[in-house]
């Protein structure tokens, strides 16, 4: 199968080596112009695109008027006249390479519209753009897809909105989300969520791929699509509670350039720096560059942070058809492994939230580098593809001291033990994560007998390999209750210098696969979507805790349905339901069985309705899921922090979402999901049956307000505030322990202004305004306090 797909990608490949030479340039240069039958808002903003001009004109006044196609040659004016012939428009340039569309008339004046809309490559990812809401999404179908026509649930997050809250973290942006948790995982060193009720694997998506255990940096992120549910259709083995996509930005024609500083609570530094534009107008050659720098103290002692993350990226318009697009991301990080604070009793233990149970020299380091290249390209009014190739490698060096089970009853035969002794073990391990995807994707529109057909058909070849050795043993025993970190003297260096031969581990897992996706429109309101996925995967691990019997291969093929039905009564409401499949987990990082569990397969229901108002400014959705799957989790019995169990598991409820403008000026986000999980079976332990599925509570909820003034006197001015709140959440199968409701206030203030061609942000945030005590679990030993108070400011230069 893998030769079969590296052919079939070369065959897609070669009318790239044929393509004429060319691409955009200036207005009175003529474009080779393939576009098809649609509405004229969309074939306005495809001609800007590929054009570099920008149009301007009222949204209302193009409404419901379909364009034929569009073929030949032609200047942008050319095919503008073309466009709007017998539309009742023309269209009027006002400067050079800028036009609005006019009502046509017969004498010497003409009525300017109002401009309302501008399209071009400016619109709707313009680091100006401040609305909250996305109308498309590619996540949810891999295409570019409107959200009201898509029948699943998914969100989308853009720039605008981790701007106003100054996130930095993908943590402080799926707090946007309903029903996503965060998870505290490896002292910090992955970023691990909770969906659906469901813990995810270590792993999250950039532009639809999968990177295992690494960081993520939002410099160069456009926005964040959460796909909710099983998605195994078109992404194989993965979590199907959902997945957590990040869009990166692209290069532009249009030059834009920022600078930002941020400081704040802790010693936090922050800065960061965009630059994009064209290096060849004539050859369509654009680049882009972020930058981003962190260094950062923290509220918990002896732990620090700092970052260095470059991502480069280069695309050529080969001809108006075809586009080559490469891109690289470079991540050094070095942070403190923080284990975080044990359970004590049925609660967190009873001490102060900045301690840690760490020594002081101690610091984790991890290098990323990635690299992706992928090509677009039209063949005709009907059929394009792309194809890419994306590897990533993750290392880590690993210095980290780790706590055993903390003593909770006093026992006669140990009478040397006290209540809150603890056993503190070293962990020093050089690891690499490596993976490799490539896809190629067909997709063809058609029409039978008045049905529309979007087809997609494509192929997915993925590798991921991890392997570390570690030098692991026990160093101290403290007690939790009056330890202080500044004072632990453990021979840091000696274990740095040790062999490390305690454990090792080797896991491979490949697949690949074919799918295939049918989306089916009736009479321009009921939208079909089918498809499925056939997944070859082969998977070996080698666990040197198991010896001598550590080896273990297995080899399964799967097949992964998706079947979805969406009704629009009117242009505001759509009514959808769908069923999915999936099988995973996405990636098995320390799972630590002697053989190699089988991958289970899940299954979703969901249904809801999706409305938008006021032009599509403000959109909600509400759905019922049902979902059933069998996760692993750490075995809360033993000592081996690396050996997990799986338990099966059921979660249901209902989630809603909210986002956009619902008055002028006056941005809003807003969520809510009820979540009733339990557990259905438990072989390790068949007591949990029946308990809630650790991590997820039943009700979370926020809701986040910005207001722009436009008022003379105060325009430019921002103000917003937000609430973010969850009920108790457990955090072992076992409902041994639980962290009790919490409801977080953030608070926010800016002033832009425009100076000569710039525009300069002053920005204060206050997180956690009231000072809440909150902790994102993961087990008895192992709970992160969550950031008291902490103030943010920052002065952000764009032009």
């Amino acid at each position: 199968m893998q030769h079969y797909l590296s052919i079939m990608i070369l065959i897609l490949l070669l009318p790239v080596a044929h393509a004429q030479t060319g691409a955009a340039g200036s207005t009175s240069t003529a474009i080779n112009w393939h576009l098809s039958v649609q509405p004229l808002s969309t074939a306005l903003q495809q001609l800007a695109e590929h054009s570099n001009t920008s149009i301007m004109f009222d949204a209302a006044t193009v409404r419901n008027i379909q364009v034929p196609s569009l073929r030949g040659q032609y200047t942008p004016q050319e095919a503008l006249g073309k466009l709007l012939s017998g539309s009742g428009l023309q269209a009027k340039e006002i400067a050079p390479g800028r036009y609005s569309i006019v009502k046509a008339t017969t004498g010497a004046m003409q009525q300017t519209l109002p401009e309302m809309t501008v399209t071009g490559a400016p619109d709707p990812d313009s680091p100006y753009n401040k609305s909250y809401t996305r109308s498309n999404a590619t996540t949810a179908t891999k295409t570019d897809t409107p959200i009201m026509q898509t029948p699943v649930s998914i969100q989308v997050i853009p720039e605008a909105a981790m701007k106003d809250q100054q996130a930095y973290r993908l943590q402080d942006v799926v707090k946007n989300v309903s029903g996503v948790q965060p998870w505290h995982g490896y002292g910090g060193s992955v970023e691990g969520f909770i969906v659906r009720g469901f813990l995810q694997s270590p792993l999250n998506y950039r532009n639809g791929i999968r990177i295992p255990a690494s960081k993520f940096d939002l410099a160069n992120v456009e926005r964040l699509e959460v796909l909710k549910g099983a998605s195994a259709m078109l992404y194989g083995f993965s979590d199907p509670g959902g997945m957590i996509s990040t869009v990166t930005k692209q290069p532009s024609s249009q030059p834009y350039y920022s600078v930002e500083q941020r400081f704040g609570s802790y010693n936090f530094f922050r800065t960061e720096v965009s630059a994009t534009g064209p290096l060849s107008k004539e050859n369509g050659l654009n680049y882009r560059v972020d930058l981003s720098y962190l260094n950062t103290d923290s509220f918990r002692q002896l732990i620090s942070h700092d970052r260095i993350f470059l991502a480069p990226s280069l695309s050529w318009q080969v001809t108006p058809d075809t586009k080559l697009s490469f891109s690289y991301e470079y991540l050094d990080e070095n942070k403190g492994y923080d284990y975080g604070i044990p359970a004590f009793g049925n609660r967190l233990a009873n001490i102060p939230r900045s301690r840690t149970f760490t020594n002081p020299g101690l610091q984790d380091h991890q290098t990323n580098h990635l690299i992706d290249f992928r090509i677009d390209h039209r063949y005709n009014d009907n059929f394009r593809f792309n194809a890419g190739t994306v590897a990533a490698q993750n290392r880590k060096n690993w210095e980290s001291l780790y706590t055993g089970r903390v003593v909770e009853q006093l026992d006669p035969l140990n009478p040397d033990r006290k209540l809150g002794d603890v056993d503190r073990f070293y962990w020093f391990s050089p690891e690499k994560v490596r993976t490799l995807t490539a896809w190629v994707n067909g997709m063809l529109d058609f029409e039978t007998y008045g049905v529309k057909h979007k087809v997609l058909l494509g192929g997915e070849y993925h590798v991921a390999t991890l392997d570390y050795q570690v030098a692991n043993d026990k160093a101290d025993t403290i007690n939790i209750f009056t330890f202080d970190p500044r004072g632990s003297n453990l021979p840091i260096d000696q274990y740095r210098n040790l062999p490390t031969d305690t454990y090792s581990v080797d896991t491979r897992s490949t697949s690949q696969a074919i799918y295939l996706q049918n989306q089916m429109t009736f009479w321009e309101k009921l939208h079909i979507l089918g498809g499925f996925r056939y997944d070859w995967v082969e998977r070996y691990q080698n666990l040197s805790w198991w010896a001598p019997d550590e080896k273990d291969k297995r080899n399964d093929s799967f097949i992964s349905p998706r079947v979805g039905i969406l009704y629009e009564p009117t242009h505001w409401l759509s009514l959808f339901g769908s069923f999915s499949e999936s099988f995973g987990p996405a990636f098995a990082y320390d799972t630590g069985g002697p053989r190699l569990y089988k991958f289970d397969a899940a299954t979703q229901f969901e249904g809801g309705l999706k409305t938008q108002f006021f032009e599509g400014r403000l959109m909600a959705n509400l759905v019922y899921f049902d979902l059933e799957k069998t996760q692993l989790v750490a075995d809360p019995s033993g000592q081996n922090i690396r050996l997990s169990v799986p338990i099966r598991g059921k979660s249901r409820g209902i989630e809603f979402d909210m986002q956009g403008q619902i008055y002028k000026g006056l941005s809003v986000i807003g969520t809510y999901a009820y979540t009733d999980t339990k557990t259905l079976a438990d072989p390790s332990a068949p007591e949990n049956v029946g308990n809630r599925l650790p991590y997820a509570p039943v009700h979370q909820g926020s809701a986040w307000l910005k207001y722009d003034f436009n008022d003379d006197w105060l325009k430019g001015f921002s103000i917003g505030a937000g609430v973010f709140a969850a009920g108790r959440r457990f955090g072992d199968a076992t409902n041994s322990y639980f962290d009790g409701s919490y409801a977080r206030v953030d608070l926010m203030v800016a002033y832009r202004k425009k100076l000569r061609g710039t525009t300069l942000t002053a920005q204060l945030n206050i997180n956690n305004v009231n000072d809440t005590e909150y902790f994102i679990l993961r087990n008895r030993r192992s709970n992160l306090p969550g950031e008291p108070l902490m103030v943010m400011g920052s002065m952000r230069l764009q032009y």
